[in-house]
């Protein structure tokens, strides 16, 4: 494996989440795994980080205002509601490893915490600017499935941050 570098990278960015589809083994799809409109991100750096985060759009609002999940409103929030929260949720950091068209993920924190220290790997293809990141078999439900992940790119490497007033 190789750290990833600046040159010939074509990962490096900001990508932007447009659909999660499972692919089960007995050919079955469920295109909207994630709801039918995800939202999430995925960045890499020309340094070799990484980090993702995506949800399903149409999370339920918790039923009181919680400003931080280290205050006690968040503590007194009945466990339907905070399980609710959690499994609409997903999102690492780490660094990552490109080889061929492989890129794996070694985690350092995780909304998973069984994650940390872990590596996830992932097959992808790149179609001008889109990105599919596809697991390898996992078992859903008893069942082998892949999931396949589609991102479009939001920035890359040349791009430059605008800010207006």
């Amino acid at each position: 494996m190789s750290t990833p570098s600046i040159q010939n990278n074509l990962l490096i960015g900001i990508w932007k989440l447009i659909s999660a589809t499972a692919i089960y083994a007995d050919g079955t799809v469920t295109p909207d795994v994630y709801g039918t409109h995800p939202v999430g991100y995925i960045t890499y750096t020309s340094d070799g980080h990484m980090m993702v985060m995506f949800s399903r759009s149409d999370r339920t609002p918790l039923s009181q205002e919680v400003r931080s999940p280290l205050t006690p409103q968040m503590q007194s929030l009945p466990v339907e509601e905070l399980a609710q929260a959690f499994t609409t949720f997903n999102a690492y950091a780490g660094t990552y490893t490109l080889s061929g068209n492989t890129v794996t993920h070694q985690i350092k924190i995780a909304s998973i915490p069984n994650r940390v220290g872990t590596t996830l790997v992932r097959t992808f293809t790149l179609n001008e600017s889109r990105l599919t990141l596809v697991t390898p078999p996992v078992l859903s439900d008893g069942v082998e499935a892949v999931f396949e992940l589609l991102w479009e790119r939001i920035s890359s490497k040349g791009s430059s941050l605008s800010i207006t007033k």
